[in-house]
């Protein structure tokens, strides 16, 4: 899976056209599922650099993989780059507790 989305992520560039926001996000994804966490990374940080604002889709992905893979540091990393990239940050993140707590707490009460 990781293979063929790369293949069409390198595509893209060489054809000349710059992924954008959505089709790094599908990118990182894809690395993140597999666990490839350090490409991720790389790829989030390729992103931004192309200037590509990652959205809350984008950080969703990010914080989420992040969470479930105990990467504290770097879900913390991509929490404050919220503040940066996000119009309303305090929102968003009061938003993903939530929801991930929610899930978390229906997994809790099916495993009782």
């Amino acid at each position: 899976m990781v293979a063929l989305a790369e293949v069409v992520f390198s595509g893209l560039l060489k054809e000349g056209i710059e992924p954008d926001t959505r089709a790094y996000a599908e990118m990182l994804g894809a690395y993140l599922r597999a666990d490839m966490i350090e490409k991720a990374m790389q790829t989030y940080e390729k992103m931004k650099a192309a200037g590509r604002a990652p959205n809350e889709f984008t950080m969703m992905i990010l914080i989420r993989n992040l969470e479930k893979a105990g990467e504290k540091d770097l879900v913390e990393f991509v929490k404050r780059g919220c503040v940066e990239y996000l119009d309303s940050p305090k929102k968003f993140l009061e938003e993903v507790g939530r929801k991930y707590v929610g899930i978390r707490s229906s997994i809790l009460i099916l495993a009782l």
